[in-house]
């Protein structure tokens, strides 16, 4: 499985940059994880747009999902954090309905992603 998260424009902060790093250093256990500030979406990628307006699900359920497709063929899942792409999502998934800045906004899903696998993999951190 391979994972994209793909933004409108870099992270900012340093304590943001660093908390991505070490989820990221965590994901390594499970998955491959490439954070990209691009407007294109790699080619048969399973398309996930984080957006408000989105369904909300839980943690679990997030976990589900991604072991879902890995299990049903699916080896690459984009997340999309650009609220105004117009690329075709194959869902729309809200972390939050508040405003939250793009670098947290970030932060928040690498930690979910790893959140996801922790569960799928029965670790203790989910807990």
């Amino acid at each position: 499985m391979k994972i994209s998260i793909i933004a409108p424009e870099k992270i900012q902060t340093k304590y943001s940059k660093d908390a991505i790093k070490e989820y990221n250093k965590r994901l390594g256990a499970f998955t491959k994880v490439d954070y990209k500030v691009t407007k294109d979406v790699p080619k048969n990628a399973y398309v996930i747009q984080i957006d408000p307006t989105g369904e909300n699900i839980s943690s679990e359920e997030l976990a589900q999902k991604i072991d879902h497709l890995t299990i049903h063929g699916n080896s690459h899942i984009a997340f999309i954090l650009d609220a105004e792409s117009e690329y075709p999502a194959d869902c729309t998934l809200s972390l939050t309905m508040m405003d939250l800045d793009a670098d947290l906004l970030t932060v928040i899903l690498f930690e979910q992603v790893y959140r996801a696998f922790t569960i799928i993999h029965n670790r203790t951190y989910h807990k």
